[in-house]
């Protein structure tokens, strides 16, 4: 939608039923219940720069960066999401023992493989087991520091909804390298669109208005807001 050609590697769902969750998600439209436009809505999202790899399950490490390699040279990939790092452990080199050692080894060559090609890497790491009262953390990274260390931004999805009854769920900005804004942004759950997006109050915010020669004018964009002033209006909406 904002016209960066990103490439989408889904390990542990299939493509015919991310690409089903994603039209419904882009139409904001129950597509059960909407037949009659799925169409034109299909042929809208034709229109979107989104590849995907052709990987379901454990898949080989090496063979994966071939994949995206070729789609950067061949399609412009500026973005690559990975869904998950789990499923690259489960079948790489054997001869690499320590399983921590998989991770670095892991993390190393995504990281060699966004800095040869100019390309972002977005990775979806499964935390580890945590106590229901406390908080996922960084370092709550499944396997070793590497990850937290080699990524220039870290979000951590957490859910308080179990452990307290006004608790929600919510994206933590944990890291942020180039901009340094941390804080959080709630979510809210859409069961038509199936997408957990700001609260309706936020997201249908008038533009702010300016008057002039006696008349209010609309004025798009009047006022730079940066990502800590969305954080704040957030956090007190939630509140």
């Amino acid at each position: 939608m904002q016209g960066v050609n990103t490439l989408w590697g889904s390990f542990e769902i299939k493509n015919v039923r991310l690409a089903k969750t994603m039209i419904r998600q882009f139409s904001q439209l129950n597509m059960e219940q909407n037949i009659a436009v799925f169409d034109e809505w299909a042929d809208k999202m034709e229109l979107l720069p989104l590849y995907f790899l052709d990987f379901h399950g454990q898949q080989n490490m090496k063979a994966v960066i071939e994949a995206m390699t070729h789609a950067v040279y061949v399609h412009d990939i500026e973005h690559v999401i990975i869904d998950n790092l789990q499923f690259m452990v489960g079948s790489s080199d054997k001869t690499v023992s320590d399983r921590f050692a998989m991770y670095d080894a892991i993390i190393a060559t995504f990281r060699t493989f966004a800095t040869r090609n100019n390309c972002h890497v977005t990775l979806v790491i499964h935390p580890r087991k945590e106590k229901d009262s406390d908080e996922l953390q960084t370092a709550s990274i499944f396997g070793s520091a590497k990850a937290s260390q080699e990524a220039d931004n870290i979000l951590i999805l957490q859910d308080r909804r179990l452990t307290s009854v006004r608790g929600k769920k919510y994206i933590q900005v944990a890291k942020n390298r180039f901009d340094g804004d941390l804080g959080v942004v709630p979510l809210y759950f859409d069961k038509d669109s199936l997408c957990m997006s700001a609260p309706a109050k936020i997201r249908n915010k008038k533009p702010p208005k300016l008057k002039k020669d006696g008349e209010e004018t609309d004025i798009i964009g009047a006022k730079s807001i940066s990502l800590k002033d969305i954080f704040i209006e957030n956090e007190q909406t939630a509140e």
